[in-house]
């Protein structure tokens, strides 16, 4: 059995840029949402001030739910994600993003974190894709968009 897995990740604005963490292997750049796995006994509000801490080294203030995403990776036609993988990820809006000290726990393959042009979504390799609209315009019309990539 292969357990479900629920992740949280911080959706952080700044004039008309949205935080990122980068990453890069074969396929060259690509982009996140910064975020993570919620660890067992773990709250959302705990793990979101977590994974922001360790992979931004920032600090926001946790705002409501704007979507949820599901990856279920066997469906998919990747090869980059785990085998068997079945995540549901809360993307959650974050404010007053600051910064407070380096980030201290990358993911595999993040080199860091960059403020992106919200113009420059479409242009990147960025996941979920299809939000790139929806995230440009700060427009969700729904909170679970169902299982995309």
């Amino acid at each position: 059995m292969h357990p479900l897995r629920v992740s949280v990740r911080a959706v952080c604005y700044h004039e008309n840029t949205i935080l990122l963490a980068e990453h890069r292997d074969e396929r060259g750049l690509w982009y996140i949402i910064p975020g993570g796995g919620i660890q067992h006994n773990e709250t959302l509000d705990v793990a979101f001030k977590r994974e922001l801490l360790e992979e931004t080294g920032g600090e926001a203030d946790m705002g409501d739910i704007l979507f949820v995403r599901e990856v279920i990776a066997d469906e998919l036609d990747t090869t980059y994600l785990p085998k068997h993988l079945h995540q549901i990820e809360l993307f959650v809006e974050a404010t007053n993003f600051r910064q407070v000290t380096e980030a201290s726990e990358l993911d595999k393959d993040q080199i860091g974190m960059v403020w992106m042009p919200l113009n420059k979504l479409p242009e990147l390799l960025f996941f979920p894709k299809t939000m790139v609209k929806a995230l440009q315009t700060k427009s969700f019309d729904r909170i679970y968009q169902g299982h995309i990539l």
